[in-house]
């Protein structure tokens, strides 16, 4: 509910002067802080959150909030791990899964968190307790560079002069969770010190998905006089994630079992930050700043092998029971090879298996840079703040995989389980190494035409270089350079027509260029293990969005009550989607056309008395503007060769098109409160399922409710108890087509074919309690 409350007094004080902005909610329009612009200056609808409403949440607390609070948000976890959430915004994706196409950008004190292999987004690099403000920027907005197709997540972090003090939080509840934080800060005249740590584990819900975080946050500022800042800041995270697959629908009955196990990533995470801010003078001001990332990552990945049909012969010069081949990892050739594949002595033919496990490890080293400078003189009279910065975003990674042989125990307790049958092969079956640069030249004017009248005009030109090198020796195809550039234009007004009334209008261009792995995987004949391997591969386009905003938000009732209606529509060209040739375990990249993303975000609340409250709606059109084929062999309604025949105006899938959220709260006295929060999602079509016209159909809509109860005996103590889905609802968060090799009684493997094709799907968390305390130390509170 403090998104949108935030409006209120920027709303008010639309017609103030902009050298007045201390007195109103303020965000920033560019990647670095110092073009801050009043709310209803902005042509935008940006929803905005501070510390305060993250701890209101006691989970995993941005991803909590974000699909909580803020419109036209959902959220998914596909490997049912918290800390691995797909986050959906007017129906663009940021998710820590290689092969999920990135549309959103994201930053951290102006540094961009997505990561330069596979733009992805790893959410347990957050420190959420040492996150003062949040701000959700939609659309193409090409101030904040790459991968900013549908909008831009911006934040900052907390320091020793805007949260001194100090605090200790701790929570526990279901599937074991204990959770536990603790930070401080302090400053004297010159000098600020921010430092906090952080811990989270849990066995999670499903079997085989629990998951272990170590956080840890430092930052130092320097204010040496009144025209300078300079601050220094570390983040550093250890994550142990566990996840299982999706489930065959036939198995929903069991929502908590795995499929195939084990899946683990383990990540370690090091960000130094620093940035500076002076004065010049004549109302000029230069901010810069310089970052240095390192990311290991390793991870494991339990995998059924793909059914290749081979006559009785094989392959050429195959041997089912000879000497293993490393070539084998991944293929299962079933029935016409003798000797044929036996459950009971599976080493017996260990060319013929049917799974594998692949060991993935990603070595990056991410650098970058950049510089802006603001002019707050007049131009002609009129307020003017213009703004000018270039940047520079580099990346270089180390990619190998590893593959074993492995087969399912016939032990009922242990179908499923991927055991090895000889260790790791000491020759990868990838090594890879890649390469990003990205250049940025940005500008932005926004200009008072008069006191109610504001217009914006700017834009970046990109300029991207991605090389990628074989370490192997054995595949010198892949080695390439790719280049990519374009000028991405932004225009907007805005306009209060009263002290209460706003509205604005707005257009915006942005790109995301092909990441390495889409690059390297764009074959359809020749798909790849997801995690990716690498090929030879046909070029893949740039994408760009065009995308239109307008709007109408305000206040009544003397301010009690926020309103806003935000239209939208997106036009992307060239859109880089996943095709998934064998059910969630190999794909590969391709260009489509045109997609289109358009909607509408709608909110109203307010307070009355104790009692707090909002509604919101969003409507989402997510749909293909231009008709394709694609090869979908596990999708009821495909022709004889596998593929299917998507046409303009079907639905993209992964994206309900309607959602809703009812909030309120009631505070019974000071020290007690009751909150309740209604999150209502429709039914969304299955990945594979982009012709929509698979015999399964839709997956079903829900809606979850959630409780929580606080109470405050003193200022400084805060004691909760959380319920989440109150009903203990099932439903299904997503889903793909796959093909389920577990087919038989008893779920054994079928050794006689590929398996069934059918619906896979995500459950949904049963309900969960939680109950914890925070306290509160040398703060002012409130």
């Amino acid at each position: 509910m403090a998104c949108c409350a935030a409006l209120l007094p920027c709303l008010a004080q639309a017609d103030q002067p902009v050298h007045q902005l201390g007195e109103v909610v303020v965000v920033g329009v560019t990647p670095l802080p110092g073009l801050d612009l009043p709310l209803a200056q902005v042509p935008l609808n940006v929803q905005v959150a501070q510390a305060d409403d993250l701890q209101q949440i006691h989970g995993q607390s941005l991803t909590d909030l974000l699909a909580r609070d803020f419109q036209g948000v959902n959220l998914t976890q596909s490997q049912g791990n918290p800390w691995q959430s797909n986050l959906y915004f007017h129906g663009f994706t940021l998710s820590p899964l290689q092969g999920s196409p990135s549309g959103l950008s994201i930053y951290l004190d102006g540094v961009r968190q997505n990561e330069s292999f596979a733009a992805t987004m790893n959410w347990e690099a957050i420190p959420d307790f040492a996150i003062r403000n949040v701000a959700l920027i939609p659309s193409s907005n090409p101030l904040y560079g790459l991968n900013t197709l549908g909008g831009s997540l911006v934040l900052t972090s907390k320091s020793g002069f805007t949260d001194p003090g100090g605090s200790f939080s701790v929570t526990g509840g279901s599937w074991g969770r204990i959770q536990a934080d603790a930070d401080f800060g302090a400053h004297g005249d010159t000098f600020g010190f921010y430092a906090g740590i952080g811990s989270d584990y849990e066995s999670g819900w499903r079997a085989h998905s629990s998951s272990r975080v170590q956080q840890g946050f430092l930052r130092l500022d320097w204010h040496p006089d009144a025209a300078t800042a300079i601050a220094l800041s570390y983040a550093g995270t250890h994550a142990t994630l566990f996840g299982t697959q999706t489930l065959p629908v036939e198995w929903a009955d069991t929502p908590a079992a795995a499929y195939t196990w084990p899946d683990h990533f383990t990540d370690n995470i090091n960000q130094f930050n620093l940035r500076g801010t002076r004065e010049l003078g004549g109302g000029w001001s230069l901010q810069a700043s310089a970052y240095l990332r390192l990311s290991q990552s390793r991870s494991f990945n339990s995998n059924v092998n793909a059914y290749d049909g081979y006559d009785d012969d094989g392959p050429l010069g195959y041997a089912v029971d000879g000497p293993f081949d490393g070539a084998s990892v991944g293929q299962y050739y079933y029935t016409g090879l003798s000797p044929a594949y036996d459950p009971r002595n599976p080493g017996a033919t260990i060319n013929n298996v049917p799974a594998a496990n692949v060991l993935g490890n990603v070595h990056t080293r991410g650098y970058g840079a950049s510089v802006q400078a603001v002019d707050d003189s007049e131009f002609d009279g009129h307020r003017n703040r213009l703004t000018v910065g270039a940047s520079l975003d580099g990346g270089s990674s180390r990619f190998t995989q590893y593959g074993q042989p492995a087969y399912f125990p016939y032990d009922v307790a242990q179908r499923g389980n991927t055991v090895g049958l000889l260790p790791f092969e000491l020759d990868p079956m990838t090594a890879a190494a890649t390469g990003t640069r990205s250049y940025g030249v940005y500008f932005m004017d926004v200009l008072a035409l008069t006191d109610a009248l504001h217009v914006s005009a700017g834009g970046r030109y990109d300029h991207s270089r991605i090389g990628v090198s074989d370490l192997s020796g054995n595949e010198p195809a892949i080695d390439g350079r790719n280049s990519f550039h374009r000028f991405n234009p932004s225009l907007g007004a805005t306009w209060s027509l009263s002290a209460r009334l706003n509205a604005y209008l707005n257009y915006d261009e942005g790109m995301r260029a092909p990441t390495p792995i889409e690059l390297e995987c764009a074959d359809p004949a020749a798909p790849c293990a997801l995690p990716n391997d690498f090929t030879s591969d046909p070029p893949l386009k740039p994408v760009v969005a065009h995308t239109f905003s307008a709007g109408l938000r305000g206040t009544l009732a003397d301010g009690r009550l926020h309103w806003n209606v935000s239209p939208y529509y997106s036009r992307v060209s060239n859109d880089i989607l996943t095709i998934h040739t064998g059910g969630s375990a190999q794909g590969y990249f391709a260009n489509v056309p045109r997609t289109v993303r358009k909607g509408v975000d709608a909110g109203f609340g307010g307070q009355s008395g104790r009692f707090e409250w909002q509604v919101d709606y969003s409507f989402v059109a997510a749909t293909y503007g231009a008709p394709f084929a694609e090869l979908s062999e596990d999708n009821s309604s495909a022709d004889r060769l596998d593929a299917i025949q998507v046409r303009r105006g079907d639905r993209i899938p992964g994206i309900p098109r309607q959602m809703g959220t009812l909030a309120g709260e009631y505070h019974f006295t000071p020290q007690w409160s009751l909150g309740a929060n209604l999150r209502a999602c429709a039914g969304q079509y299955a990945t594979g399922d982009e012709n929509n016209q698979d015999a399964h159909g839709r997956l079903p809509g829900y809606a979850l409710l959630d409780l929580d109860l606080h109470w405050r005996p003193v200022p400084a103590l805060t004691l909760f108890v959380q319920v989440q889905n109150v009903f203990d609802r099932r439903y299904f968060a997503s889903g793909q087509l796959g093909s389920n090799v577990f087919d038989t009684p008893d779920r054994l493997v079928d050794t006689n074919g590929p398996g069934t094709s059918t619906l896979f799907v995500a459950p949904g968390a049963p309900r969960a309690w939680f109950a914890g305390l925070q306290y509160d130390f040398g703060r002012r509170l409130d």
